[in-house]
């Protein structure tokens, strides 16, 4: 075990671009600061007697498909980012848009895109109902999901002592990582192609007090609704669920840090008062991992840097 307030993990962890570039970070604090909206999810537009979700995601192909991603999962994936969204806000999906720019635009590579994202989309209960194509220097997909709720689920909400939950496992999107760069792309492809956590996200509303979805690793996620609920985790890693695949793929020792820093595995994060956690969960596949504290985010006792997978 580490030294008391100290934990294993490097200083660096897989910066997408060099040091030259603007943190995205610093680049989401500019935005807050002259977007007042932002800060969720999606955005939650007022309609009628209920709220309009609307989010966009842009995935290219140099950071975010690796070589041996086929075109089923190129765009079911592009799809599915963007209904982990609104499954982050408890929202219904009614729709996704999907903007295709690519430099050949070849017609079995189109083919196979729209067959992932119409079938991501069926998976859900929601269809593609229309988009734009262009030619591009590099495969550029934009999705914009669409989604409807009566009750958002926002990032701020949580209270102190109530517990704090993980849908599914984590490390998915690590071992299909490890498992393209092996050549396992059969199996690596199947993890990539994850399924959006729509249901549970809508069984949690009027449940959940806050919720995000995991895209830039549990440990920045963590840190997200503290900032945005006024709170502290305190995280006990014995109950981190993670995909069985880490074990035969990672070291014992680098699979926490696979766990906590790995980006994309888009699964719900939330809190729940704990008397709520029993009954109320039933349709959904969580596992309890630590509680709400008035301040820090702490794993084992020890405090839990803000780090993770940033573009």
């Amino acid at each position: 075990m580490p030294a008391e307030g100290h934990l294993p993990y490097p200083t660096q962890l897989r910066p997408r671009f060099g040091s030259v570039f603007m943190r995205e970070t610093k680049i989401l604090e500019i935005i807050r600061s002259q977007v007042s909206t932002a800060g969720d999810d999606a955005a939650i537009v007022p309609f009628h007697n209920s709220y309009l979700i609307l989010t966009t995601d842009m995935l290219h192909r140099t950071s975010d498909f690796p070589a041996g991603a086929t075109p089923v999962t190129i765009g079911w994936r592009s799809v599915a980012v963007s209904l982990s969204d609104l499954a982050a806000m408890g929202a219904k999906p009614l729709g996704i848009l999907l903007a295709l720019g690519d430099p050949k635009l070849e017609e079995g590579f189109v083919n196979g895109v729209l067959g992932g994202a119409m079938a991501c989309c069926r998976s859900v209960g929601t269809t593609l109902i229309g988009g734009d194509i262009d030619r591009h220097q590099e495969l550029t997909l934009v999705t914009t999901g669409i989604g409807e709720a009566k009750q958002p689920i926002r990032r701020a909400g949580a209270h102190a002592d109530e517990v704090v939950c993980v849908t599914g496992e984590l490390g998915r999107t690590e071992a299909a990582l490890a498992l393209f760069a092996k050549g396992e792309t059969k199996q690596a492809n199947a993890l990539f192609q994850f399924s959006p956590r729509v249901y549970w996200g809508r069984k949690l509303v009027g449940l959940a007090t806050s919720m995000i979805d995991i895209s830039d690793g549990l440990a920045h996620s963590l840190h997200l609704l503290a900032q945005e609920g006024r709170v502290g985790f305190a995280i006990d890693a014995r109950k981190l669920p993670f995909l069985s695949e880490l074990d035969q793929l990672f070291p014992s020792h680098e699979r926490l840090e696979r766990i906590l820093f790995g980006g994309e595995d888009y699964e719900l994060l939330f809190t729940i008062p704990q008397h709520l956690l029993k009954g109320g969960t039933n349709h959904v596949c969580c596992s309890v991992i630590g509680r709400v504290i008035k301040r820090e985010v702490l794993l084992d006792g020890c405090e839990l840097p803000d780090k993770g997978y940033e573009h």
